[in-house]
């Protein structure tokens, strides 16, 4: 068994004294030189919830730690002991977490574990947590996964003493639960029993589900395809951004996933998430009503199914899943539910003079932008044009000697951004297609080699024409 503490910043605001908060983990892997399963026990203290006391002007906490695990009323491993947290120059409001972390070796099995917690300097009431987890590492002729690990990857870590598995420093994440200014989701896993596998290659595939309805998410699915080599144990750190996950509960999942698509084995565990982004399901539309609305009249499906899809430059990422899972599905009821709520969330008192508004703007972008292939809402510049407005200047320039036709379209201000450009190049004449190779936008194309794709020749002699345009575009 071994002992590592380390820190990180808080990610929440400073707390003054109370009783101390704390957040225990669990996990399972195999250790090749011990040959056996081990329980990796991590738990976390908010040192903004402990006593400090001081000693040569500096401060720290002291924590009484006692840890059992037992299993059938038999106990297999005890300790008890006295944490002591690192050291700092003030008694308060320090805005740190760190960790005690232990290794317990264990065999196969089902165990309870109990972690009874109090903090030595304060008079608070003694803290016990028990947790259920089963060691199960068999290696016969499959391949296995260890446990999921959340972990943080922030820069602002400052660690003293962090965990080293297999030379990749990890710090173990505070706890499932991520709030709205924490946008990465990142873990780690391992792979054993790879030397003893029949193929010499296999699939990970790792993705987010609902916790309800056990379906995973669409943009939240990787899949990778390994090599298997013999003399490494195959470890992996993935990370999700959860920018644009809506509020709720989930499954953090891991497959493994063999040539034939058979699935070898699984992992998963719960995270829940908040977000200011409301959550779109089945069950949530179900209960819109569109009697005696708009959306009522709006009965044929091609036309419904043509207006939804018009709505994607303007869609969440959310949304827009959700809108095309309707799409696919045909299902009238709930994509005229889902139509009317999602003009309902722009404008609640009338939705129906929102939509108004806004099909106006298709219908002018459909004019102005269709070409030979694409209908207007759908180009690059029609995307553009209905998710950010009319820009405040386009500077057009179709005949230039060296250089394909382009556009700059420059907006003085969008939202908290102000001069950001979009440059559109049209290198199709046959049809006209203007596509968007540059914008200094957060989010959009940002290209380093997008001159590249304005030239016409290897020698151009467009650049301070070109520069100009784009510095002081008129």
């Amino acid at each position: 068994m071994y002992r590592l503490i380390s820190i990180l910043l808080l990610y929440c605001s400073c707390l003054t004294a109370q009783q101390i908060q704390y957040y225990p983990t669990a996990n399972t892997f195999w250790d090749d030189e011990m040959v056996s399963p081990y329980i990796e026990l991590s738990v976390a203290f908010d040192v903004n919830t402990l006593k400090l006391i001081e000693k040569s002007n500096f401060f720290y906490g002291e924590i009484d730690i006692k840890t059992e695990i037992s299993a059938f009323d038999s106990i297999y491993y005890t300790d008890h002991y006295i944490c002591v947290s690192p050291t700092f120059s003030k008694a308060q409001y320090n805005n740190l977490f760190f960790f005690d972390t232990q290794k317990i070796f264990l065999p196969n099995g089902s165990y309870d574990i109990t972690i009874s917690i109090f903090d030595k300097n304060a008079n608070y009431d003694t803290i016990n947590y028990l947790k259920s987890i089963k060691v199960d590492y068999q290696f016969l002729d499959q391949i296995y996964l260890s446990d999921i690990k959340l972990i943080s990857l922030s820069d602002s870590l400052v660690e003293t003493n962090t965990i080293d598995d297999h030379n990749i420093l990890l710090t173990p994440f505070v706890s499932n639960y991520f709030p709205q200014n924490i946008n990465d989701l990142s873990f780690y896993f391992e792979v054993y029993n790879t030397g003893n596998f029949i193929s010499n290659k296999y699939l990970l595939r790792t993705y987010i589900e609902s916790f309800s309805s056990k379906k995973s998410l669409f943009n939240y699915d990787k899949v990778r395809r390994q090599m298997i080599e013999n003399e490494l144990l195959p470890s992996f750190v993935f990370s999700f951004d959860i920018d644009e996950l809506p509020t709720g509960n989930y499954n953090l999942v891991c497959e493994l996933i063999d040539e034939k698509n058979n699935l070898i084995d699984f992992k998963k565990t719960f995270f829940q998430r908040s977000n200011s982004i409301t959550s779109y399901s089945n069950d949530d539309i179900d209960v819109v009503s569109i009697s005696g609305t708009f959306v009522e009249n709006i009965t044929e499906k091609e036309v419904l199914s043509l207006y939804i899809d018009y709505l994607y430059p303007i869609c969440s990422p959310n949304e827009n899943i959700f809108a095309q899972n309707q799409l696919r599905e045909g299902n009238i009821k709930l994509m005229q539910k889902f139509f009317l709520n999602f003009w309902k969330s722009r404008n609640s008192i009338n939705p129906e003079d929102a939509w108004s508004n806004y099909h106006q703007k298709v219908k002018s972008v459909n004019n102005d932008f269709t070409n030979f292939k694409i209908p207007g809402y759908l180009t690059d510049r029609g995307r553009v044009y209905l998710q950010y407005g009319p820009p405040n200047t386009i500077h057009s320039v179709e005949n230039a000697s060296s250089s394909y036709p382009y556009e700059i379209w420059h907006y003085y201000k969008l939202k908290n951004q102000s001069d950001r450009k979009f440059v559109f190049v049209n290198t199709d004449f046959a049809t006209n297609e203007y596509r968007l190779e540059f914008s200094n936008v957060f989010g959009e194309v940002s290209n380093s080699e997008w001159y590249d794709k304005i030239e016409q020749s290897n020698s151009p002699t467009f650049g301070d024409d070109f520069n100009n345009n784009y510095i002081n575009p008129r």
